[in-house]
């Protein structure tokens, strides 16, 4: 990643790149025509983020731009800024590529250029811009339409409109979609569907999100307890974790400190504190937080617990620790049967010895069930290993 200092950061992602030299060559099918659009890709999407991120400056905000696969992005620091100021750092992106576009057709009408590839860089500037311009209009998120409109029923009904706005942005987004896959512009259908199914996880994140999210000091926190913790200074990310959970009693921002804070203790072997961080925000949980929750339900010996994320654990983390697991609490809760499905399972997965797991004293309880002792006598001398 290639990052420029000074006072507004930006930061390149390879991925970039690649993304705008695809879009050129699909453009023009030539090597020189793509290096073209290229550049006038990079200085279009710069010129845009630029629009928000000198405006954040101007209300006394600190800004830095990325430029990622799909586009840029200008994060932002400081204090949550009033609804009106908000209102313009979003316009003030979309209105500098206007104006960029403004200035390109301005010269493409006005001024004979001889030149085939400055013909070529100042046509493509006015076009791709236009096309941005009226694409990122489109009130959907994460466009910055989107944004405008949850920013503008966010002040007619409160927070309540934030979710107004995503709602409306789904069935725009879907008709859109539709629309444009029934005129056959495929690309540009694909693109609005994946904006629907960013909408619908933005629906489901709004469920626990409160106004306390939206600070950005606590959400400052969260990155510098990040930070804390990649270097290995756990005490520090502590402090700031807990200081977030204090502040918000509630929400992403609560449940982000939570599981982060819940993962310190798992690596220090604080498995009752750790469990008892996870367990009143279960249901919110997946992916690697589900599984922490899943091991440490098992080692408070909450087999109830197990058994109850048993099948969610596993289609998210699909491996023969999850299904073990799951096997130890039905042996200790007396089920043969499902224990001994959840054993195959973990074979299937690449579990070591069955054997030696089937040995262990949670299947105590079942060892001696017809069902159990059939299962060993078939698998007495099974493992992965190779012979």
């Amino acid at each position: 990643m290639i990052t420029f200092p000074g006072k507004i950061p930006i930061s390149i992602r390879p991925l970039f790149w690649l993304i705008a030299f695809f879009i050129g060559w699909v453009w023009t099918l030539t090597l020189v025509g793509s290096l073209l659009a290229v550049g006038v890709i990079f200085i279009s999407v710069l010129f845009h983020e630029f629009g928000h991120a000198l405006t954040a400056v101007a209300f006394k905000q600190k800004a830095r731009i990325e430029l990622a696969a799909f586009g840029g992005f200008t994060y932002r620091e400081g204090e949550k800024l009033k609804l009106y100021k908000e209102f313009l750092v979003v316009l003030n992106g979309p209105l500098a590529g206007f104006l960029l576009f403004l200035g390109a057709y301005a010269i493409f009408r006005n001024v004979t250029i001889s030149n085939p590839y400055l013909f070529f860089v100042v046509r493509f500037t006015f076009v791709a811009n236009l096309f941005w311009t009226i694409m990122n209009l489109v009130p959907v998120l994460p466009l910055d339409g989107g944004h405008l409109l949850s920013i503008v029923l966010e002040a007619i009904f409160g927070f309540r409109g934030v979710k107004i706005a995503i709602i409306t942005g789904i069935v725009v987004a879907i008709a859109i979609s539709i629309t444009f896959f029934i005129l056959k512009m495929y690309l540009i259908g694909a693109l609005f569907l994946i904006l629907t199914f960013e909408s619908f996880r933005s629906l489901r994140y709004y469920k626990i999100f409160t106004e306390k999210d939206r600070d950005n000091t606590l959400q400052q926190r969260i990155k510098e307890a990040e930070l804390a913790i990649d270097r290995g200074q756990h005490l520090v990310a502590e402090g700031k974790l807990q200081e977030v959970r204090e502040k918000t009693q509630e929400g992403i921002l609560y449940t982000v400190a939570t599981q982060q804070l819940a993962a310190i203790y798992r690596s220090q072997e604080k498995f009752k504190e750790a469990y008892e961080l996870l367990l009143p925000i279960r249901k919110t949980l997946s992916g690697e937080n589900l599984a922490l929750l899943h091991f440490l339900a098992y080692m408070n010996e909450d087999y109830k617990m197990v058994i109850e994320i048993a099948n969610r654990c596993f289609q998210d983390n699909p491996s023969a620790d999850t299904a073990l697991i799951n096997a130890l609490a039905y042996g200790v809760l007396k089920k043969a049967e499902p224990a001994i499905g959840w054993l195959e399972c973990a074979a299937r997965e690449g579990l070591t010895s069955v054997k030696e797991a089937a040995s262990r004293e949670e299947f105590d309880p079942i060892r001696e069930m017809p069902s159990f002792q059939s299962f060993l006598k078939g698998h007495s001398d099974y493992t992965n290993s190779e012979n």
